[in-house]
């Protein structure tokens, strides 16, 4: 497969479905190819110029990548664009359990801090609640980022599709940008966005969060944490945004990467559970002293569980990648 197909072929599978890339991929391959042998098979004596012709030729005759795609999902336009449809897809499956799971832990520790005698229906009630409204509320909120930048903010999106009337389309209005890259890049800011966010954590007052009157608007954090715990903790940041900063500059996952990213997420877990296990990380007035130990499993577990469902699905992407 020559680099001109190969980009054809690109721009037809960026809009369908990941599942169903790699055999749409090889159906359009085999047909182009063959194509082109059919054509070539008449001159025996083609030249390269005269192949890189033919195979123009018939890309064109198969016409707008976008239209063709369509002919294979069968489907109508929808709010989110197939160029945004992967990303909005692994940022509902990214952040949405994230929020979820943080949003439970919150109200769990605020209702415990808040009613030293707390039922457990009350811990249930709010917490279901409340997370139902940060879930929609993300979901909300995703969806219309997303979509905004596939509509309005998609640098010459407007224009490609002026380009792309009925009859007009050529080999020259392919979008030679690699979408599996432009996906990587994608990701990899989401990533250091959260990685930004999870480092102003420590500086965060309760205030923001309408819990301030549990101490006084101070942070989340217990002031007499030691500075190295604090040292250590953006630390371990630093080497996560490291992995995705390399991630955004090269526009690839390389297996050394994913793997490299994976040791440093286990290690932040450790450090956690390490530094929630051995001292108050929260600040004392907004945990209860008599189920302090009850709240340290909770997080710790959370932690856990959000490390190896993070690895599980890296390492699942990076699998159908190299399909």
């Amino acid at each position: 497969m020559s680099a001109l197909t190969e980009i054809y072929v690109d721009n037809v599978t960026r809009h369908l479905p990941e599942d169903s890339r790699p055999d749409i991929a090889a159906e359009i391959t085999a047909t182009i190819d063959d194509m082109v042998d059919a054509r070539l098979s008449e001159d025996a004596a083609a030249s390269p110029d005269h192949t890189a012709a033919v195979e123009r030729e018939v890309l064109e005759e198969l016409g707008d990548p976008a239209a063709l795609s369509r002919e294979y999902s069968n489907s109508p336009q929808h709010l989110i664009g197939p160029n945004s449809y992967p990303l909005y897809i692994w940022a509902l499956r990214w952040v949405l359990p994230i929020v979820g799971l943080l949003t439970v832990l919150t109200n769990v520790v605020t209702t415990i801090a808040l009613s030293p005698e707390a039922q457990i229906g009350e811990i249930i009630g709010k917490s279901v609640g409340n997370t139902v409204i940060a879930l929609l509320t993300t979901f909300a909120a995703i969806t219309i980022i997303i979509a905004l930048g596939d509509h309005g903010l998609d640098g010459g999106a407007a224009a490609a599709m002026r380009r792309r009337q009925p009859g007009t389309w050529t080999v020259d209005d392919l979008d030679r940008r690699d979408s599996r890259g432009r996906q990587i890049r994608a990701e990899a800011g989401l990533g250091l966005v959260f990685i930004i966010t999870l480092a102003t954590i420590p500086f965060i007052p309760t205030s923001l969060f309408y819990v301030g009157h549990l101490n006084n608007g101070e942070t989340f954090i217990n002031p007499d944490l030691g500075v190295g715990w604090l040292v250590g903790y953006w630390a371990v940041l630093a080497l996560m945004a490291a992995v995705e900063i390399i991630k955004f500059t090269t526009a690839s996952a390389k297996p050394a990467v994913a793997l490299i990213g994976g040791i440093v997420d286990v290690a932040m877990a450790v450090f956690l559970t390490i530094a929630l296990l051995t001292q108050p990380v929260l600040h004392p007035e907004l945990t209860n002293t008599g189920n302090a130990d009850f709240q340290q499993i909770i997080t710790v577990i959370a932690i856990w569980f959000i490390t190896v469902w993070d690895q599980v699905s890296t390492w699942r992407i990076h699998r159908r990648n190299r399909r």
